[in-house]
């Protein structure tokens, strides 16, 4: 073999071994996660997640969002033509669809949102287990105003205010007191819930024993991340169809503090993901 056979031979093999180097470390088209990964383990933390209910109220100015209800004797909140809806005083409502999802199925609700200013109605965004006979709450965020001491709080209530089928309306006759942490504290100053708006979580897995509740910045920089003290009781056991509420009640006149100009909790969407086990 001529010196220029060699050299070809050589340019050749050498291609020929690039090439087949970059098959062997390509990724398989189509490559998946094996099945059993942990959103922790995966590259991508969204994978897995399925939307299964998004609200931008988006409608127009002075109606309202026609994915809810109005509670018995409650008022209508309004979306504003630009993107929010305002829930203003006594105003609740609840998603009309609910959700009945296997045990072992991971929940995150998620609500972008400003509380109002003032030290007299307390706003909150929830979710509610309506079952006479075994009422779960979930508070994702709940605040009473810069003008309180509690200020911003969340946790969960084993028992709610409306229980149905029961002579009372007090949470306190079910016998299971209330787990509410207070968080107004973990918010910078100027910007606490009524200054601005903040992303509200609430991730928990159906029939499980514990919530972790999280907020965040547009930017993602975290107020707080916590979990509820594990109790079976305070979650959703997908028996009965769980919903999604938006609320602004009037505190008890005796405890009511004057001041502030805003009695609206502004919301610019509510989101629910889940992720089947």
């Amino acid at each position: 073999m001529s010196s220029l056979s060699r050299a070809v031979a050589l340019v050749a093999s050498t291609v020929l071994a690039m090439v087949l180097g970059a098959v062997v470390h390509a990724a398989p088209a189509g490559a998946t996660i094996p099945g059993g990964d942990t959103v922790d383990s995966d590259p991508d933390p969204s994978w897995g997640w399925e939307r299964v209910f998004v609200d931008g109220f988006d409608g127009a100015a002075g109606t309202g969002p026609d994915q809810w209800h109005a509670m018995p004797s409650s008022n209508w909140p309004a979306q504003n033509g630009q993107g929010l809806l305002e829930v203003g005083q006594l105003a609740q409502i609840r998603t009309n669809q609910g959700w009945v999802l296997p045990a072992g199925t991971q929940v995150r609700v998620t609500a972008r949102l400003m509380m109002p200013n003032t030290g007299s109605n307390y706003a909150a965004f929830w979710v509610q287990h309506p079952n006479g006979t075994d009422p779960r709450e979930l508070d994702v965020i709940e605040s009473y105003g810069p003008l309180k001491t509690t200020g911003a709080q969340l946790g969960s209530h084993i028992c709610y205010d409306e229980m149905v089928g029961t002579d009372s309306t007090a949470c306190e006759v079910s016998g299971f007191p209330a787990e509410l942490w207070s968080v107004g504290q973990y918010f910078p100053a100027g910007a606490k819930p009524w200054d601005t708006f903040w992303q509200y979580h609430a991730t928990f897995t159906v029939g499980g024993d514990t919530v972790q509740f999280s907020a965040n910045d547009d930017f993602g920089n975290p107020a707080y991340a916590m979990n509820l003290n594990p109790d079976l009781r305070r979650v959703p056991a997908g028996t009965v169809p769980f919903q999604l509420r938006l609320s602004n009640k009037d505190v008890e006149a005796e405890h009511a503090v004057p001041g502030g100009d805003r009695m609206s909790m502004l919301v610019d969407w509510v989101a629910m993901d889940v992720k089947y086990p």
